[in-house]
């Protein structure tokens, strides 16, 4: 009888144990290298700079979404070679690619192909430039700056609009074509010049018959835009704020108080409806000095055509339906049936 030694027996299960721990880190590795989407509708650009390491560009790839896993990539990466073949430059690249696809862009020429951005309306302008920065056109400070004073010539404000007023509200969100080069002031003029040709004619000939500037029309669009979703509830709830208005009553909505909080770079956990500003419609009366985003074409046509009702309430509920009510009593009654009273 053959005596096997023990240790025999430790060598043979550690083998074991490293045959199925590569089997199932092959098989981690394989999903966390898959594309972060399954279409290649959303484009990002990078930028290399000059001398850029590969773990450098690793994670910017990571923080814009473009990988799933860091880790994994960049072992891809550096067995590719990809840390020997950076070029400085930008680079078009989307979250449907595999690996071998942002490798093989990455090692080419920088990119001077037009890019397609997709700006969704209703942000205000804080969002859109934190959306332009992480899809790598240029620094949000860069255009939160241009929307707060830059200057375009041949482009106005609203009729009605305060003296020193912001491009606040007239940022457009569309879907646009621009070079990767693209700068702050280059994109907020194209939103601007958008906005006058889809939305600045309506406001110009229907704001007086609802008895409003046309900047205050683009006021009250942005609040029933954030408010609402539908354009059957969006109509609503403008006839609720018009109703409130010609009462006299305050228009009290959430979406100016969280405006302001985000203006004020406080959380939106630190709500009151006390919160200290020109903006709380629960405090001040009438609409607010200034839109709270910019708001769709959609929005600015249920100003323009509110439903007429008697509803001076509304509340909206976690399934996104809306109820409306005539008096406190039901609204209120109406508010504690959801459980949010």
């Amino acid at each position: 009888m053959i005596r096997r030694h023990p240790w025999r027996w430790v060598a043979v299960l550690v083998l074991v144990a490293l045959v199925a721990g590569g089997a199932v880190l092959a098989v981690v590795g394989r999903r966390e290298l898959e594309p972060v989407q399954a279409n290649h509708q959303q484009q990002v650009v990078i930028t290399v700079s000059h001398g850029e390491s590969l773990q450098r560009l690793v994670d910017d790839l990571g923080a814009k979404g473009l990988v799933r896993s860091r880790f994994f990539f960049g072992m891809y990466a550096d067995v590719r070679g990809l840390g020997f073949k950076l070029h400085s430059g930008k680079f078009i690249l989307d979250r449907g690619m595999g690996p071998s696809e942002l490798v093989a862009v990455l090692e080419g020429p920088a990119s001077q192909l037009p890019i397609t951005v997709q700006v969704q309306d209703g942000l205000w302008a804080g969002q859109e430039a934190a959306v332009l920065q992480r899809d790598g056109l240029f620094s949000a400070a860069s255009y939160a700056a241009q929307v707060r004073s830059g200057s375009f010539p041949g482009i106005s404000l609203p009729s009605g609009a305060p003296a020193g007023a912001s491009w606040e509200g007239m940022a457009f969100g569309d879907t646009f074509q621009v070079s990767p080069k693209v700068t702050a002031h280059q994109f907020l003029q194209l939103q601007l010049s958008d906005f006058e040709k889809k939305v600045a004619p309506e406001l110009d000939s229907g704001a007086a018959q609802v008895g409003l500037t046309p900047y205050q029309v683009l006021v009250l669009a942005s609040i029933v835009g954030a408010e609402a979703t539908t354009a059957q509830d969006r109509a609503l709830v403008a006839g609720v704020f018009f109703n409130r208005l010609r009462l006299g009553m305050p228009l009290q909505s959430d979406v100016t108080i969280l405006y302001a909080l985000a203006a004020a770079g406080q959380p939106a956990s630190k709500f009151t409806t006390q919160f200290a500003s020109p903006y709380n419609t629960y405090l001040h009366q009438g609409l607010p000095p200034g839109p709270i985003n910019s708001p769709g074409v959609g929005s600015v046509d249920a100003v323009l055509h509110p439903t007429t009702t008697n509803y001076l309430y509304f509340v909206s509920l976690p399934s996104g339906k809306m109820l409306f009510a005539v008096t406190a009593a039901q609204h209120q009654q109406q508010v504690q049936a959801a459980g949010l009273g």
